[in-house]
C-alpha cells in the first residue's frame, strides 16, 4: 500500500442549513469536480457519467476508466443535503491526466459517504489516487492517495490531505490510478484539490466551510488549526528592535512589558523576575532520571545557558527515581497572560530537550500549558533535529481533569541545534500564532487558554520522545539571548 495514504477519522453529519455558499478560494485550485453542478457532466441515456468535467478552468476532465460498463457511476438527484451526488457502485470510476509533473505542494479535500445499502467491496476503498505515472507503480514514491478503510457505512465526511514535494496526477476518482482493485462503493459529492497549502488559518477555514456549508458536514479538526508545510520563505529583516520581528511594521501597536522581558546582560538572573528549580519543596523536580538543580541554570555571554549534564546525585533523588542526569527549569515568579513572546535561542545539541513554554497548574480546578517549542537538537532520528514541536494543553477545569491537547510540528530545512533563531508566540483571546524568524509557522483558534501563565526554559530527559540521550554529547548547552513580552496596544 502506498506510504502516502492518508485515512482520514470518519466525521458525525451536522445538520445546518446550506445556504448561500460562496465559491471555494481559486488561488491553486487545478481540479474542481462538482456533483451538484450537472452543466460539468457528460452523461448517458440512463444518466451514467461518461465524463466529468473540471471546474477549476484548468480543464483537467476525468473520463470514467470503462464506458463500456453497465455499471458506470450515476448521478443522483437530491442525495446529500439536497444536491446531488456522484453513486460509484465497485465496479468503475474516472481517471485523469497528469496535471503537474513537477514535484511540490498539494492540498486536497474531499466530500463522501456510504449508505447501508452501498456497504460491502475491499477493506481499502479509494476516495482519490495520484501516481506518478501509468504503470504497475503503487509502491513508487512520490505518490499519494485518501482511502476508506472499511466497507461498512459512514456519514457525510469531509476528508482532508496536505502533502509536500509531490506529483499531482494521473489520477482517479472512486479507485486506484492502477488496476481495478480498491473501486469505491459510495458516494462523492465535491474533489477540490490545490497546487499549494493553504497559507492561513484564515484561508483553511474559508475552503472547510464552503464544503461544510454546502454539503452539511461536520468540520473536521484541521479546520480549526494551520500549519506551515516547506520551508519559511522570505523572513522578514529586523529594522526596529524595539519591536516583534514579526510586525516590524507595528500593526499590533506593541508596548514592551518591562517586568517580564530580560536581555540576560547581568551576571546573575533577576532573582525577582526569575525562579530556578532547586529540588525543594512540592515544585517539580524534573522528568526522571534527570533532576532540576539550581546549578544548570546560569548567565554568561549575554545569554541564559540551561545545561543536560551527566552527573552523580544524592541517594535521597535516587531513592525517588533520579539518577545520573541533571538539567534546569527557569521560570518567571509572575504569571503573564494575552501578548507577543519572542526569544533568540538556540536549542542543545542532544536529545535533552528545550523548551519554551508558558504554564500554570496551581489550581486543582485550572492547569493549562501551551509550548512555544520542545526541541529535541540531536536524537537518533534525525528528522527530530529539524522537528519543531508546538502544542497547547489543557490538564484541568472546573469541569473535569481530562487532557485536551491541540499541537503540531512545523518541519524545518536545517538542524534546529545549529545555530540562534528568532522564536515567537502571539497570544490572544481569539487566537493562537506561533513564528519562527518572524514567519508564522502555526495558528489556531484559541478555545481554552484564557489564563495567565508563568514564562519558562527548561530542559528534561524526554526518553519516549526523543530517545535516550548519548553521555557523549553532554554536556549541552540551551542558550537563551533575550525574551521580550509585548502587550498590543489599544
Amino acid at each position: 500500500m502506498s506510504r502516502f495514504i492518508l485515512l482520514a477519522t470518519l466525521l458525525s453529519v451536522v445538520c445546518n442549513a446550506s445556504g448561500d455558499t460562496p465559491p471555494p478560494l481559486a488561488n491553486g485550485l487545478v481540479l474542481w469536480l462538482d456533483a451538484a453542478d450537472a452543466s460539468k457532466m457528460t452523461l448517458d441515456a440512463h444518466g451514467r457519467l461518461l465524463r466529468w468535467h473540471d471546474k477549476s478552468g484548468k480543464s483537467n476532465d476525468a473520463a470514467v476508466d470503462d464506458a463500456a460498463s453497465n455499471a458506470l457511476p450515476l448521478r443522483v438527484e437530491h442525495a446529500m443535503n439536497g444536491h446531488a451526488v456522484v453513486r460509484f457502485s465497485g465496479a468503475s470510476a474516472f481517471l485523469g491526466k497528469a496535471i503537474r509533473a513537477a514535484k511540490g505542494p498539494v492540498t486536497l479535500l474531499i466530500v463522501s459517504r456510504r449508505l447501508t445499502e452501498q456497504s460491502s467491496g475491499e477493506t481499502w476503498q479509494r476516495l482519490f489516487s495520484s501516481r506518478p505515472i501509468i504503470a504497475d507503480n503503487d509502491n513508487v514514491s512520490p505518490n499519494f492517495a485518501i482511502s476508506v478503510q472499511q466497507p461498512t457505512a459512514y456519514d457525510p465526511t469531509l476528508f482532508f490531505l496536505e502533502l509536500n514535494d509531490v506529483p499531482i496526477g494521473p489520477y482517479a476518482v472512486g479507485r486506484n490510478v492502477v488496476g481495478s482493485i480498491e473501486d469505491l462503493r459510495g458516494d462523492i459529492a465535491e474533489v477540490l484539490v490545490y497546487d499549494r497549502h493553504v497559507a492561513s488559518l484564515e484561508e483553511r477555514q474559508r475552503v472547510f466551510q464552503y464544503l461544510a456549508n454546502k454539503w452539511s458536514v461536520a468540520l473536521p479538526k484541521a479546520a480549526n488549526s494551520w500549519t506551515r508545510v516547506g520551508p519559511l520563505g522570505t523572513v522578514p529583516e529586523r529594522t526596529n528592535a524595539k519591536l516583534p520581528l514579526s510586525d516590524q511594521g507595528n500593526t499590533g501597536q506593541w508596548i514592551l512589558d518591562s517586568q517580564f522581558s530580560d536581555d540576560f546582560d547581568d551576571t546573575t538572573l533577576n532573582a525577582s523576575r526569575w525562579h530556578v528549580n532547586n529540588a525543594t519543596g512540592t515544585e517539580s523536580l524534573g522528568r526522571k532520571p534527570a533532576l532540576f538543580t539550581p546549578d544548570n541554570a546560569y548567565l554568561s555571554d549575554g545569554h541564559l545557558n540551561i545545561v543536560f549534564r551527566k552527573e552523580t546525585l544524592p541517594q535521597k533523588y535516587v531513592r525517588l527515581g533520579y539518577e545520573g542526569y541533571s538539567s534546569a527549569m527557569v521560570r518567571t515568579i509572575e504569571r503573564s497572560f494575552y501578548g507577543y513572546y519572542e526569544a533568540r535561542a538556540k536549542p542543545m545539541d542532544s536529545a535533552g530537550s528545550s523548551a519554551f513554554w508558558l504554564a500554570w497548574t496551581g489550581l486543582a480546578d485550572n492547569a493549562t500549558e501551551i509550548d512555544i517549542f520542545e526541541i529535541g537538537g540531536k536524537t537518533k532520528n534525525a528528522s527530530f533535529d529539524r522537528r519543531y514541536n508546538m502544542n497547547a494543553h489543557v490538564w484541568a477545569t472546573p469541569q473535569g481533569t481530562e487532557h485536551l491537547s491541540d499541537g503540531s510540528s512545523w518541519i524545518s530545512p536545517w538542524r534546529l541545534a545549529s545555530a540562534f533563531h528568532v522564536y515567537g508566540f502571539d497570544w490572544q483571546p481569539d487566537t493562537l500564532r506561533w513564528y519562527v524568524d518572524g514567519v508564522l509557522v502555526r495558528e489556531a483558534k484559541n478555545t481554552h487558554w484564557f489564563f495567565p501563565m508563568e514564562i519558562v526554559f527548561d530542559s528534561e530527559a524526554m526518553w519516549n520522545w526523543f530517545g535516550v540521550v548519548d553521555d557523549a554529547d553532554l554536556p549541552s548547552t540551551f542558550s537563551v539571548d533575550y525574551l521580550k513580552v509585548w502587550r498590543r496596544g489599544k
